[in-house]
């Protein structure tokens, strides 16, 4: 995916992502997801605590300022988890970047991720 794809459509599992240089952009794949929760009535397996954590992180989300560079603020979804990212759309991701199917080493080194993950 590149330039032709708006921000607002990516989307969902038609965008994945993928390390160009020191910037994250966006691909094919299903790993990658502009940062947005949605909202439900309680229920039993959305209940209060979780209407209220849903509210508290659509507020976070709200006061990142938009970027001056033009990218989205972003979910990425690796095997180790989910982290909060800006991504671009106006640059090509070539063959062999790292994405989510790369292996954790690759991805912790990368991305930066603080390992080990159970220390927190």
């Amino acid at each position: 995916m590149t330039s032709e794809m708006p921000i607002g459509a990516c989307k969902g599992l038609d965008c994945g992502f993928g390390k160009v240089g020191g910037d994250l952009a966006c691909t094919d794949g299903g790993s990658c997801f502009k940062a947005e929760m949605l909202t439900a009535s309680e229920s039993i397996f959305h209940d209060a605590a979780l209407v209220k954590a849903t509210q508290a992180i659509k507020d976070a989300l709200a006061a990142v300022p938009a970027d001056p560079n033009g990218r989205q603020l972003s979910f990425i979804h690796t095997k180790m988890g989910t982290m909060l990212v800006w991504v671009r759309h106006d640059i090509e991701v070539p063959p062999g970047s790292i994405n989510a199917a790369s292996s954790d080493e690759e991805l912790i080194n990368a991305l930066g991720i603080e390992y080990p993950l159970l220390a927190s």
